[in-house]
């Protein structure tokens, strides 16, 4: 059952509606580079996936320090280095400039595809602030959300191979959206799913092979396993590891919290797989797993948490409207994105970074909707023609 025979959209206004927004969010895309490129600011993160396509390009090791081009590491996989061709290619104003409009029309674009005109344009609201904070860093964080939320959009539609190519890039631009695979294991071509994902993943693991050996290429893949391994002991990050650490006062073991997380996670979604032909379930397991991959993560940084709000977009905008959902996406708004900003500069200072405002509120949001898809999931067991007349209710 699509969403959109759940919660119909009819009248022009509503379509006008979401392409008012989608301008929005592409049109302060395309001002904020150009604001960027005129008054010189950093791009280094630009700087440095540019960098890669050439390092992986001529041999060279994609994890060393390359002071004179950029400051601090590559972090991804030598096959991002190798897909970011199209932006690397063309000079620098360029190339900022396509890869951030990339960034912006995607997450629109999958919103729009997994969601009806109405709910779409709110969920792109609610994540505006956060996409336009990635964007102003040249993140890929709003790539990100696009791609774990193709994969569940081609999850439902079949489109076994879409899927698995949005699994595999995601993953090679960040690690975690591998998560995002289980959509196609709970559709009914799972095992065509899980051949596709696995040809796909070992094509990709190949790629850089076109440009480089098989010997430089092991090499790349042993560099990059020795960051991560580093990383994995980064404290004070923006989660909710790091808040426990602001208040402990000291640095925390990360794997305890995230394996409570993780199989809290595990749980969740293996009693969705029951009820999984329920739409509304399954945007609510998405909106898990987006709010999930930032909160959880020991990595995260203040750009990342685009992924989170794209998560809490979709889960308000296909829930029955409530006022304690919307009080808690407000506080959402104002406390953890809107203060982070310039407009609330003072906020910023004394109280949202030292205290990760931004990880704190989003926690208590992923926590919201354990408990609308635990009550999903139990009404749905119950009584399918409850849920269906709720459903029609909403």
């Amino acid at each position: 059952m699509h969403i959109n025979a759940v919660h119909p959209d009819r009248g022009v206004a509503t379509h006008r509606w979401l392409r008012v927004v989608i301008a929005a969010h592409v049109l302060s895309a395309a001002v904020t580079t150009l604001q960027r490129l005129v008054v010189g600011a950093q791009i280094n993160n630009f700087l440095i996936f540019r960098a890669s396509f050439f390092h992986v390009l001529h041999g060279q090791d994609l994890y060393a320090q390359y002071p004179q081009e950029h400051w601090d590491l590559f972090k991804y996989s030598p096959t991002w280095a190798l897909l970011f061709a199209p932006f690397a290619l063309p000079p620098v104003a360029v190339g900022l400039m396509l890869w951030n409009l990339v960034n912006a029309l995607a997450l629109c674009l999958a919103l729009t595809q997994l969601l009806p005109p109405r709910a779409a344009a709110y969920a792109l609201l609610i994540a505006f602030v956060e996409a336009l904070l990635s964007v102003q860093n040249a993140q890929s964080n709003g790539l990100v959300a696009a791609l774990m939320i193709w994969a569940l959009v081609a999850a439902e539609r079949e489109r076994m191979t879409r899927g698995a190519l949005a699994v595999g890039i995601g993953a090679s631009i960040k690690l975690f959206p591998v998560v995002a695979g289980i959509f196609g294991v709970f559709s009914r071509r799972r095992w065509v799913h899980l051949r596709v994902c696995a040809v796909t993943g070992l094509a990709l693991l190949a790629a850089p092979l076109l440009v480089t050996s098989p010997a430089t290429l092991l090499a790349q893949y042993r560099s990059w396993g020795v960051v991560e391994l580093r990383d994995i002991h980064d404290v004070g990050m923006l989660w909710i590891g790091g808040v426990l650490e602001t208040v402990a006062g000291r640095a925390l073991p990360h794997w305890p919290l995230q394996l409570l997380g993780i199989s809290w996670m595990a749980v969740m979604c293996t009693l969705a797989y029951g009820e999984w032909a329920d739409a509304r379930v399954r945007r609510l397991v998405l909106a898990s797993l987006l709010v999930f991959s930032t909160v959880f993560n020991h990595q995260a940084e203040s750009p990342s948490y685009v992924i989170a709000f794209a998560g809490l977009g979709i889960w308000w905008s296909v829930q029955p409207r409530a006022r304690w959902r919307d009080a808690l996406v407000v506080v959402a708004l104002l406390v953890g994105s809107i203060a982070g900003t310039d407009l609330g500069r003072a906020w910023r200072v004394a109280y949202h970074q030292g205290w990760r405002l931004k990880a704190v509120v989003c926690t208590l949001c992923w926590f919201a909707i354990q408990v609308d898809l635990w009550r999903a999931l139990r009404v749905l067991r119950r009584s399918p023609v409850e849920w269906a007349e709720h459903e029609g209710a909403t």
